[in-house]
């Protein structure tokens, strides 16, 4: 009869991915991981294969939108495109909620690891893909709604705003004396897009 696993993989893996997410892979060692987790390193091994492959998992588990909402859900949420689009940019600025690690797991994997590892780039150019094809989407909803500023490029704007996120993120980490950078950001960008007529109405 197979022996039923000690602990709770699901559980398990939500810990380790914040425990990569604040400390990165090189500075997780396997130790931490076990008393992080409190599972014993066999059933750690036994369960996820290797360092390597709990680090892979925990980072899917990221960019699935276990930690938050993710960009495309907060994008769908208001009837105003472009109010989805800076409440976008405003949560990627946001203080970290308490007992979640500074800035952004898959930026801060981008950072530690660039294009070194084929599987990891493959994970993060997918997501930066995803999160760009949701800004296309809600710029050419905006377009639609008449509130796109004219000669605005959905696909160029939404590259663009794809990378200020992502600069957002990392800026958020640097405290609470950035807040006045961020905004002027945020409403400088946002100005940028809108067309004088639905700046003028609301």
């Amino acid at each position: 009869m197979a022996r039923r696993k000690e602990f709770d993989p699901e559980a398990a893996l939500d810990a380790a991915m914040r425990l990569f997410w604040r400390n990165g892979y090189e500075g997780t060692s396997t130790s931490d991981l076990v008393d992080g987790l409190g599972i014993a390193r066999a059933s750690l091994y036994g369960t996820f294969g290797s360092k390597r492959g709990l680090y892979l998992a925990a980072l899917d588990r990221f960019l699935s939108g276990a930690a938050a909402p993710g960009p495309a859900d907060i994008l769908a949420s208001r009837a105003s495109a472009l109010d989805a689009v800076r409440d976008l940019l405003e949560t990627s600025a946001a203080a970290p909620k308490p007992g979640t690690p500074q800035g952004c797991f898959a930026v801060n994997a981008t950072v530690e690891h660039g294009d070194s590892d084929p599987e990891i780039s493959r994970r993060l150019e997918g997501n930066r893909s995803r999160l760009e094809a949701a800004l296309f989407g809600a710029l050419l909803r905006a377009r639609a709604q008449g509130k796109l500023a004219p000669g605005v490029d959905p696909s160029s704007a939404a590259t663009m705003l794809a990378s200020l996120n992502s600069g957002l993120k990392v800026l958020s980490c640097a405290g609470e004396g950035q807040r006045d950078r961020i905004t002027t950001t945020v409403d400088t960008v946002m100005a940028m897009l809108t067309s004088p007529a639905a700046a003028v109405t609301g």
